[in-house]
């Protein structure tokens, strides 16, 4: 009964796997097929790399600023807990 379950999960793994990498493909596919001149669908028509840049730079600034708070957060916390270190080697020796 576990190895079923086991392979049920292995399953499921493979399937994700596969359907993020088919999902990946049509995203690359949506820009390439206007840079490549290649047959498709495209909502944007000629613009989906333009749209691309515009996006990337509209959210460049946004990205930044998470980034920069994630980074500033992980610090905090990493003082707190050197903090909280320090004052528990204090207590032990005495």
């Amino acid at each position: 009964m576990i190895n079923i379950a086991i392979e049920v999960m292995e399953l499921n793994s493979a399937v994700k796997m596969l359907i993020g990498l088919l999902i990946f493909a049509a995203g690359v596919y949506w820009y390439a097929a206007d840079i490549l001149r290649m047959p498709g669908f495209s909502v944007l028509g000629g613009y989906a790399l333009s749209s691309l840049k515009t996006v990337f730079f509209g959210t460049f600034g946004l990205f930044l600023v998470f980034f920069g708070l994630i980074i500033a957060w992980i610090e905090y916390e990493d003082m707190k807990w050197e903090a909280r270190e320090r004052k528990e080697k204090m207590k032990t020796k005495k």
